[in-house]
């Protein structure tokens, strides 16, 4: 199984992350949604709302938590330069 991370960021649509949230949900039972800054959280909440409510009306039970990781902002590898980023799992599974 591939789980797939998806980076939210401010500027992100919440509409077009809802959908991915939802597709990958379907097709992998699991994703990963991780977001850094206030701004790129609020747009995350909103698509996860989004997707769960579809997710419900569908038939779907799941289960959602999210946590703090360390994420490499930069490609360098030389020069990391990490931050604190929020990942939220969602995991659904066809009642």
């Amino acid at each position: 199984m591939d789980i797939q991370v998806l980076k939210v960021s401010k500027d992100s649509n919440i509409n077009a992350v809802a959908e991915a949230i939802i597709e990958r949900t379907v097709k992998c039972s699991i994703v990963h949604v991780d977001c850094i800054g206030v701004k790129a959280t609020y747009v995350t909440v909103k698509s996860i709302i989004q997707a769960t409510e579809f997710l419900v009306k569908n038939g779907y039970k799941f289960s959602l938590r999210p946590y703090y990781i360390k994420v490499n902002t930069t490609e360098d590898e030389m020069q990391p330069v990490f931050k604190t980023a929020i990942r939220w799992t969602l995991i659904a599974k066809k009642k």
